[in-house]
């Protein structure tokens, strides 16, 4: 048999046949508490860009998260001032720093998409100007909001595979209203 010890010559967990079951149960909880964190990064991600539509004055029609897939979706009305278009789009990675929920990189690729999108339809001389604008509003209406942006992740979290819809559908749980 092969020794375990450890340094100080105390048989290692491998080798103790009471820590047999432990050992196995540790490993199933790191790996819900790495699911739990991936989860709720998404969560965090979409309430941001949910939050942040709605306190701007969009309707939002629908967030939700996608577990099987580490997706996440919402939609809401677009605005006519394409700051507050850009303000959305960084909303979910806003929010990620601002929550401290950091999700993959592959959740934030469409949004950078996007912004690169909504900033190639502007002037080159206002595109600096026009994002760092998107930033800061981001991170001011989710400091300004930052209790709802909880609380719509917690009911992501909650629900897990389903989504929220807006105050006008029944499977509303509380509205997202702007103030």
């Amino acid at each position: 048999m092969k020794d375990h010890s450890t340094a100080k010559g105390t048989p290692s967990r491998t080798d103790d046949p009471t820590m047999e079951g432990e050992e196995d149960e540790h490993g199933v909880e790191l790996f819900v508490a790495h699911f739990d964190a991936s989860h709720r990064a998404l969560a965090v991600h979409e309430a941001g860009h949910a939050v942040v539509a709605r306190a701007l004055g969009a309707q939002v029609v629908f967030v939700e998260i996608d577990l099987m897939t580490g997706n996440g979706r919402s939609h809401s009305q677009n605005f006519v001032e394409q700051v507050n278009n850009l303000a959305v789009c960084v909303a979910g990675c806003r929010a990620e720093h601002a929550f401290d929920a950091r999700s993959s990189r592959r959740t934030k690729i469409s949004d950078f998409r996007k912004m690169r999108r909504l900033l190639s339809d502007l002037p080159g001389a206002d595109r600096r100007a026009a994002r760092a604008e998107g930033y800061r509003l981001a991170d001011a209406m989710l400091r300004q909001h930052a209790a709802k942006a909880h609380r719509l992740a917690d009911e992501l979290m909650a629900r897990r595979w389903g989504f929220f819809r807006s105050a006008t559908n029944e499977n509303t749980i509380f509205p997202i209203t702007s103030t």
